[in-house]
């Protein structure tokens, strides 16, 4: 069974970050930034999950492939940005991004040793917000930019990614401390808004049949996953669950924000014509 279960972490660790094109367009630059968002979360769950031992090759694998992912897509949205009419506030926030990217960054590349864990976490959480807060600032610019209802669906299909990864992030860290309180709050609101998007991206009037086939997959993950958050309320924990069921719903989302970037690509082609 544990040999089973690390087969599916890794399979899960090398296929929920799939390698993007170079970004060349508003459609794909929304999810490019959106999954910058989804990083910083991704990065500070697999810190913390290391912290616990938990699959510890695989995490690693994780950490070090969403520490060169972050990088790259910063990169290519400075380049793609500044070719941009008015860009000077995308330019703005991206270097705010890069402010907290470089604060955060060093304290990840802190062994465990070197704090105490629950200093370490609460560390590592607080820059892991810092810098989402700034990637959601570009999400948001770059959606106003596309000035189109479809571009939304981008944003928001691709926060739901972040979310299952701030989800996992949180949950990890009430199990490394032992206090079932402790990032309760942030993580009952995260629940609350991932629960809240779902409904709005399945009510969608662009939604293809094939678009909600894969929303269906998502609720039915995502309903498993809400009975771990009540184990945890009781008082237990089952960190190892959750990471397996959020990189499965990511993995999912990041295959409806794909598809919802070639709908909302359609509709700026049919506004053209």
């Amino acid at each position: 069974m544990k040999a089973f279960i690390y087969c599916i972490s890794l399979v899960l660790a090398l296929t929920a970050l799939p390698a993007q094109a170079k970004i060349d367009n508003l459609s794909q630059a929304i999810n490019e930034s959106g999954r910058l968002r989804m990083l910083t979360q991704r990065m500070a769950k697999a810190y913390l999950l290391k912290a616990l031992d938990i699959q510890p090759a695989v995490t690693q694998q994780q950490f070090t492939k969403s520490v060169a992912k972050f990088e790259q897509n910063i990169s290519e949205l400075k380049i793609f940005s500044a070719a941009l009419q008015d860009s000077a506030e995308l330019h703005e926030t991206i270097n705010e991004i890069e402010k907290n990217w470089g604060k955060y960054k060093k304290t990840l590349m802190l062994e465990l040793d070197d704090y105490s864990a629950n200093y370490s976490a609460k560390l590592i959480l607080k820059q892991s917000d810092l810098t989402l807060m700034a990637c959601e600032k570009l999400v948001v610019q770059l959606e106003k930019t596309a000035q189109r209802q479809s571009a939304r669906w981008v944003n928001l299909s691709g926060r739901q990614r972040m979310l299952s990864q701030r989800i996992a992030k949180l949950y990890t860290a009430i199990s490394l401390s032992g206090d079932n309180t402790l990032y309760h709050k942030g993580l009952k609101k995260a629940v609350s808004e991932f629960d809240k998007a779902l409904q709005e991206l399945t009510d969608s009037p662009d939604n293809t049949h094939y678009v909600n086939h894969k929303l269906k997959k998502v609720a039915t993950q995502w309903n498993f996953s809400k009975q771990g958050f009540r184990v945890l309320s009781e008082g237990s924990s089952t960190p190892l669950v959750i990471f397996m069921t959020t990189e499965s719903i990511l993995k999912q989302m990041n295959d409806i924000t794909a598809l919802y970037e070639e709908i909302d690509n359609k509709k700026k082609h049919i506004a053209k014509i």
